[in-house]
């Protein structure tokens, strides 16, 4: 089995091919469509219609494209979306990522291991270090 991932609410599988699928919504002015992301944790590479642009900076709500559950990651930061990867050893991971176009961090999270991916990675991970596990 290769490594997958899968919304936290519903179990649905979001990977599909080589890429992770997810219905995006602008925060300020609640413009959506679907948003194509890389499975490769630090690679912010998106696949986006070229008629749904989302500026720089700008906040981005990830929602299941299968139940229509909001992935905002509200106990963290409403900033952060999470998901779950399950990998090639059936180990089961916590993904975050910044849901603000631009800022790249990840979180890979399985209890009190963190590795964090991006530029901005240091920008969330004290809420990933002080969490009692």
């Amino acid at each position: 089995m290769k490594t997958d991932f899968i919304c936290p609410k519903c179990n649905g599988h979001l990977l599909v091919g080589d890429k992770i699928i997810f219905l995006a919504i602008t925060k300020k002015d609640k413009r959506s469509g679907i948003i194509l992301l890389s499975p490769k944790l630090g690679d912010y590479t998106s696949l986006l219609h070229p008629t749904f642009k989302i500026k720089e900076r700008e906040e981005v709500d990830f929602f299941c494209p299968i139940c229509h559950a909001n992935l905002t990651a509200t106990d963290i930061d409403e900033k952060l979306a999470k998901i779950v990867m399950v990998d090639e050893k059936s180990d089961k991971y916590e993904i975050y990522f910044s849901g603000v176009t631009g800022e790249y961090c990840t979180y890979k999270v399985l209890g009190n291991k963190i590795e964090k991916f991006g530029d901005a990675s240091d920008t969330y991970y004290k809420y990933f270090i002080n969490r009692n596990i």
